[in-house]
C-alpha cells in the first residue's frame, strides 16, 4: 500500500515523517485534508483495523514548511513526549534557504507578538505588552548567487519565530512573502525551511533516537548536500548545547 508520505520510523508507540510542505498538521478547513488525517487513516487501510486509530499531535510544523515530525500512537506515549518538549529534552534544528547574502554566526534575542489580522509574528527588540522572548541561533553554511543557506537553532519555540526573525534580520525565507519574500516556491505552496534534525528520548524505553529528514528537491544545497548528515548535526548540536540548558 502507498503511503502518504516518507516515514522515518515506527512502532507500537510512535510514528516519525517527513511532512511534505503544502499540508496543514492539524485542523484543516473543509476545503483541505490535514497531514494528521492522512495518516489515520493509512493506518487504517493498512492495519485493516475496525475502530478509530489513535494518532496524537505533540507538536507542528507550519503549513509550508516540511520536515521531521513526531506523532504519538499511543496516550502515554503522547504525554511523555509532550513533557519531554517542556523539558527541553526535543531537539530540533533547521536548515533555511534565505534571501541575500547573510554572514556569520550569531544568538539573537527578540521579542515576538502574535497579530491575528496580519496571521503573523511581529518582532520587537525591548519587552512590549503581549510579547513573548525569543532566542534563536543562526549560522550561515553557505552563500551564494544572493542566497544563503542557514543552520538555525530555535532555543525557544515561538509561533513563527524562525520566519519572523529572519525577515527581522532583513534576510527572508525563500517563499516566505508573508514575511517579505520576493519569490515563491512551489507556486506558492511551499517556503526553503526544513526541519531535517529530530532527537528524543523514546516515550517508553528512554532510548536517544535521532532522525535526518532528506531535504526537499527544491532546496540548493550546492555543496552541502552530502555533509548534512546525522554526524554533522550531532556535532553542530554538541556544540550549540549549552545555549539550550540556560
Amino acid at each position: 500500500m502507498k503511503k502518504p508520505v516518507s516515514i522515518l520510523f515506527e512502532d507500537k508507540n510512535l510514528l516519525v515523517v517527513n511532512k511534505p510542505a503544502g499540508i496543514v498538521v492539524q485542523g484543516a478547513r473543509d476545503s483541505e485534508i490535514s497531514l494528521l488525517k492522512t495518516l489515520k487513516d493509512f493506518i487504517k487501510r493498512r492495519d485493516q483495523k475496525e475502530g478509530g486509530v489513535f494518532l496524537a499531535v505533540v507538536h507542528r510544523l507550519d503549513k509550508p514548511v516540511s520536515g521531521a515530525l513526531v506523532l504519538a500512537k499511543r496516550t502515554k506515549a503522547a504525554k511523555r513526549i509532550s513533557e519531554a518538549f517542556r523539558q527541553k529534552e526535543v531537539i530540533k534544528l533547521y536548515v533555511a534557504e534565505v534571501e541575500g547574502s547573510l554572514k556569520g554566526q550569531s544568538l539573537i534575542k527578540t521579542y515576538l507578538k502574535w497579530d491575528q489580522k496580519a496571521k503573523k509574528a511581529l518582532v520587537f527588540e525591548e519587552h512590549q505588552e503581549g510579547a513573548k522572548e525569543s532566542l534563536t541561533y543562526y549560522e550561515v553554511l553557505e552563500c551564494r548567487k544572493k542566497r544563503s543557506l542557514v543552520l538555525l537553532f530555535p532555543i525557544t519555540g515561538r509561533k513563527h519565530q524562525l520566519r519572523a526573525v529572519l525577515s527581522y534580520l532583513g534576510f527572508p525565507i525563500v517563499g516566505d512573502v508573508r514575511y517579505g519574500a520576493k519569490t515563491l516556491v512551489l507556486k506558492g505552496k511551499a517556503i526553503g525551511l526544513h526541519a531535517c534534525f529530530l532527537r528524543f528520548p523514546h516515550p517508553i524505553t528512554k532510548e536517544p533516537l535521532e532522525f535526518l529528514a532528506p531535504f526537499p528537491e527544491y532546496f540548493s544545497l550546492g555543496n552541502l548536500d552530502k555533509t548534512l548528515n546525522l554526524g554533522f548535526f550531532n556535532k553542530k548540536f554538541e556544540a550549540l548545547k549549552n545555549f539550550y540548558k540556560e
